[in-house]
């Protein structure tokens, strides 16, 4: 069994974690054994890790006997991380950044592997994003974000966390809650506590969309006011003929606000602006 001890790595090579990165190094075996488990579901082959940090998460998805691809962008640890893995044949690093990487290229043609990581909480939206965009090649992905966040993800209409991620994500994935997580599992120890979910990508969207990314413009414009009204907000990304005659068709009165908006009325609401 592979295991790194996180806080001697840090203290005999003289790292400290970057703010820039957002990096907070999980080091509690429960919550490691608990997130391996979970991102390994049967029939898994393969593994990419967003975020290796000092390679804790990446142990443990070892330990599983899976491949596993770990990405990390901070330079200062790829080194390390190689040595720490030199002799794991399970395990490869990569050095990149993962907003800018093709997941699925990263493993044997044909593979479709699952995600897995840690995310940085300063870059957690983009990451979610790559992650949502590359859904048709990669597997479910299991992820640590902050607490708020994962809240976001599973918010209901008409709650102040409901928003356009919320949107994005119910159209094309089921968002499952396994576990809440502490500040006292990290060094250091962050502000904040931490949720891991599970998406589960669907085969189809749960709702028929002219295309995605004008799907996303809408709900963006949507929300960009969120205390205007659907007439005012999305006017800043569609001329105002183009909103009137959407409400009319979709038959969605442009007086509500973007947080009422179910997600198959934004679907309707898309349609009526694609025309």
């Amino acid at each position: 069994m592979t295991k790194v001890d996180v806080r001697h790595l840090l203290k005999t090579h003289g790292l400290a974690a970057k703010k820039s990165f957002g990096q907070c190094f999980l080091h509690d075996p429960e919550v490691l054994r608990r997130i391996a488990e979970a991102a390994v579901p049967p029939g898994t082959t393969h593994v990419v890790e967003i975020g290796a940090g000092l390679g804790a998460l990446t142990a443990s998805l070892a330990n599983t006997r899976v491949n596993v691809v770990a990405i990390e962008k901070d330079t200062r640890l790829v080194p390390l991380l190689e040595e720490i893995f030199r002799d794991i044949e399970n395990v490869r690093i990569v050095a990149g950044d993962a907003t800018e990487l093709a997941f699925a290229a990263l493993v044997p043609a044909g593979v479709v592997p699952a995600m897995a990581g840690n995310l940085p909480y300063s870059v957690s939206t983009p990451l979610l994003l790559a992650l949502l965009f590359q859904r048709a090649t990669t597997g479910p992905a299991t992820v640590m974000l902050q607490k708020e966040v994962a809240a976001r993800l599973r918010a209901k209409p008409r709650t102040k966390e409901y928003g356009s991620l919320t949107v994005l994500f119910e159209l094309l994935a089921d968002v499952e809650h396994v576990l809440d997580v502490g500040a006292g599992a990290f060094t250091p120890a962050p502000k904040v506590d931490s949720t891991v979910i599970q998406l589960k990508w669907l085969a189809a969207p749960r709702h028929d969309v002219p295309n995605l990314p004008h799907f996303e413009k809408v709900v963006r414009a949507g929300f960009s006011q969120r205390r205007k009204t659907l007439r005012n907000a999305l006017q800043t990304a569609f001329l105002r003929d183009q909103v009137e005659a959407a409400g009319a068709s979709s038959g969605l009165a442009l007086e509500r606000r973007a947080e009422t908006l179910s997600v198959g009325e934004f679907a309707a609401l898309a349609k009526a602006l694609a025309l």
